[in-house]
């Protein structure tokens, strides 16, 4: 066709949606029962595999294996074909890196070529199958359910029943990604996936860090698998237990109820299911308090029956950043704050009224210079 391959496969963005699902029904056309069987060969369609080329590249095409990529495009495709195909891909092996957030992680970083394509390839067939898998409640790497999201559905709980979300048992799952045990996993994709060629392939990814637990940090397939790993225990404490206001970002665990000695009791439960089903450990520091005596500090935000603050952590990292800010730019209304700072502006509209005013105030100084900012009071 005399077009380049440097750009006609690396730039080309107007990608439609592969059109793999009935509706929202988390069921395929090609495979509609009730486990998914013989569509393994999806992954290696040409429309998939230029999908998932472009979407694992995307904002770093500046990066060398990228590059490297790119200048030999159509080659490398056809490589991931034939792995794909004939089953003879292999994990690269991982670069480590070290981050700060604020706790210190080990990053795995995959090889571009041609894992970070591979994991895109699974997530773009299956990732619409486990979105379905998981309850309303499940929050975290699922489009249109984020911390945003999360935070406002506690908030209508919170609104709606009063009495019923009395008080709060807040937990989180010790060194979550760490501990999640291969074998448990394994099972877990075989609920819903009769298919042995993309099961070996789930499962060569899975066991990929060379270990019998743990999912690498980093991996595109890891938030996917590790919201996965708990899907089936959402559905159990909604479902067997019982459970009426109950939220998850990850391994970040919300249950309100009117009943003190029954978040006993489920605190108990959980702590038996995880530890038999899933072979992870819930963290000590669990509690159990009245939701109105200190709030629910929650994906970012402290809220409770009378209002919503910013988790005081962030708000700090704000004060610190529009004190940089103000010193070269003047910061005069509510629009500056959402041009210079539309994360966290993003952020502070989330809460109370009088909490976003009172923030926003801080932030905006009388002559454009905001001074010691951070000194001033966070609340």
């Amino acid at each position: 066709m005399g077009l380049n391959a440097k750009t006609y496969l690396a730039d080309y963005s107007d990608f439609e949606d592969c059109g793999l699902y009935i509706g929202d029904t988390g069921k395929m056309f090609h495979s509609p029962g009730k486990k998914l069987k013989n569509i393994y060969w999806l992954l290696y369609t040409n429309e998939n595999l230029t999908l998932s080329q472009y979407t694992a590249q995307k904002g770093k095409s500046d990066h060398s294996d990228i590059k490297r990529f790119n200048e030999n495009i159509l080659e490398n495709l056809d490589a991931l074909w034939e792995m794909l195909r004939y089953e003879t891909y292999e994990p690269g092996e991982y670069r480590i890196k070290k981050i700060y957030d604020p706790k210190e992680r080990d990053i795995m970083i995959a090889p571009f070529f041609p894992d970070r394509i591979i994991h895109h390839c699974l997530v773009n067939v299956l990732g619409p199958h486990w979105n379905h898998i998981f309850i309303a409640n499940t929050y975290s790497c699922i489009k249109g359910r984020g911390t945003h999201k999360c935070r406002r559905d506690v908030g209508e709980a919170l609104k709606r029943d009063k009495h019923g979300t009395r008080y709060c048992l807040k937990i989180d799952i010790r060194k979550f990604y760490d501990n999640i045990d291969h074998a448990a996993l394994k099972r877990i994709f075989r609920y819903t996936i009769a298919d042995e060629q993309l099961l070996r392939l789930l499962d060569k990814i899975v066991d990929s860090n060379g270990k019998e637990k743990g999912l690498p940090i980093g991996n595109y397939t890891s938030q996917y698998f590790a919201n996965l790993y708990l899907a089936y225990f959402d559905h159990w404490m909604k479902e067997a237990m019982g459970v009426k206001y109950y939220f998850r970002y990850m391994d970040d665990i919300v249950v309100l109820d009117g009943d003190k000695d029954r978040l006993h009791y489920l605190l108990d439960m959980m702590g038996l299911y995880l530890a038999t089903e899933l072979k992870v450990e819930i963290k000590p520091n669990w509690q159990i308090f009245p939701v109105d005596d200190r709030g629910i500090d929650f994906v970012g935000y402290k809220q409770d029956h009378f209002g919503v603050l910013l988790r005081k952590s962030i708000l700090n990292k704000f004060y610190k950043k529009a004190d940089r800010i103000a010193c070269d730019t003047p910061i005069r209304d509510a629009t500056d704050i959402k041009h210079l700072f539309p994360s966290e502006y993003g952020w502070v509209i989330g809460c109370s009224e009088q909490h976003k005013e009172k923030v926003f105030n801080i932030i905006i100084s009388k002559n454009g210079n905001n001074k010691n900012l951070i000194n001033r009071a966070v609340g």
